[in-house]
């Protein structure tokens, strides 16, 4: 079975949530390339952390060090603003 890398843009949203329970429950058939939110750090830091998402976003550039410590023992790369989600789906995910 061939792994399939996502994106989810508002994974903290009702939509975002709901994919994401689908992609923890079979972790062996998804990547998660990147995943973003507008201000929810604790919900995105908590689905990255559960995902192992390689890239977290936070749309409200205010809470970019609010991210940065809740993902600072993670490999979990961190970035904030609006170019950044723009950013995080351009990046090659199926």
């Amino acid at each position: 079975m061939t792994r399939r890398t996502i994106t989810v843009l508002g994974a903290t949203g009702s939509i975002g949530t709901q994919t994401l329970d689908l992609v923890m429950r079979e972790p062996e058939r998804f990547e998660v390339v990147a995943l973003t939110a507008q201000r929810d750090v604790d919900g995105l830091a908590r689905l990255a952390r559960a995902t192992g998402a390689q890239l977290a976003v936070i749309g409200d550039a205010s809470m970019h060090d609010k991210l940065k410590e809740a993902l600072r023992d993670t490999n979990i790369e961190v970035a904030s603003g609006a170019s950044s989600i723009v950013d995080a789906a351009c990046r090659g995910a199926d």
